[in-house]
């Protein structure tokens, strides 16, 4: 199966991570996770890169991270190599570090952002290492550089989006002192929902409203960072709403118009073939947001489209 490709683009926020192969206890071994935010600190002067927010476990991190220019997998292929090479050298090992590919999702500014950096701040929190309260003591991790003074902090940190999202705070230390209250504020809230922000904040390709989702992939679809076929199925239903958008506005109809019309009119049955032909969507997914009545009519709608296809068709010829 042909790998998911990435997205890039110019001024991208980015929630980045991966693990240790195996899941092995990889940053705990000797200086490793040291060596580690080092290698980091090195990509993002090497790059470009702005860094909102990192933490470095025993066998994983995650990164909250920005690039100005387009270049996530050239400078990730740069950092994973190059620890990688640092750790092997050191550790008398040899073949792979990390357990494969880098994850990385799309950021929404704003409280997507906030959030991303929250749960990376609070991932030693929730491993019970340390509590909220002396979360400074937990060293591999961005939250205790930003109360240093500005000119003692890595230069590619920057805080200053996420913190004005926290509560219009400013990136000092008396500001970070009122952001750590505003952590442990968010984890009394609610302390076993460990699971629901994980499903949140790292699976998927997009973190963020699903109004920013869908505008987002329908610019990104438009400019062809998705097309046709196998590519448009990495975004899945993401992808079939914004095909669903575009083809109404091609046909000059409304949502409402799709409630309203029989469930077997013609240009709903081609709407139909159009979106499962690129995004591969179940039939159900198909009945219930084109409403073309049960499954199994879905099914034999399309069939008969296939049969009886004139690419002449007007519909056709709006949605070409």
């Amino acid at each position: 199966m042909a790998r998911a490709s990435r997205i890039e683009y110019d001024g991208a926020l980015y929630h980045v991570l991966n693990r240790g192969n195996y899941r092995q206890e990889l940053f705990t071994a000797g200086q490793a996770g040291r060596h580690f935010e080092q290698t980091l600190l090195e990509t993002c002067a090497r790059f470009g890169w702005r860094l909102h927010a990192y933490v470095i476990m025993s066998n994983h991190y995650h990164l909250a991270l920005e690039t100005p220019e387009a270049n996530l997998t050239t400078g990730m292929q740069w950092l994973q190599s190059s620890f990688a090479n640092r750790f092997n050298r050191v550790a008398g090992e040899r073949g792979h570090v990390f357990q494969g590919r880098f994850k990385s999702l799309v950021v929404e500014e704003g409280p997507a952002l906030l959030a991303v950096v929250n749960y990376i701040h609070l991932n030693p929190v929730r491993a019970g290492l340390v509590d909220v309260t002396h979360l400074r003591e937990y060293e591999l991790s961005s939250f205790p550089k930003y109360l240093q003074r500005k000119d003692r902090r890595p230069g590619c940190l920057c805080g200053d989006s996420w913190l004005w999202e926290a509560g219009h705070l400013r990136p000092t230390p008396g500001g970070m002192r009122c952001y750590q209250e505003y952590l442990a504020f968010q984890e009394e809230a609610d302390p076993a929902n460990r699971q629901g922000l994980h499903q949140r904040l790292c699976r998927g390709w997009y973190i963020g409203t699903q109004q920013g989702k869908e505008a987002f992939l329908g610019r990104w679809m438009a400019r062809g960072g998705v097309k046709e076929g196998l590519a448009a199925r990495q975004y899945g239903t993401d992808a079939a709403l914004v095909l669903r958008a575009r083809g109404l506005s091609q046909f000059g109809k409304k949502v409402s118009d799709l409630e309203q019309d029989h469930k077997g009119a013609a240009w709903k049955v081609i709407l139909a073939c159009w979106i499962k032909a690129q995004t591969g969507v179940s039939n159900r997914w198909l009945s219930e947001h084109l409403h073309l009545g049960a499954t199994a009519s879905v099914s034999r709608l399309l069939q008969n489209e296939r049969h009886t296809h004139d690419a002449h068709n007007p519909l056709w010829r709006k949605l070409q």
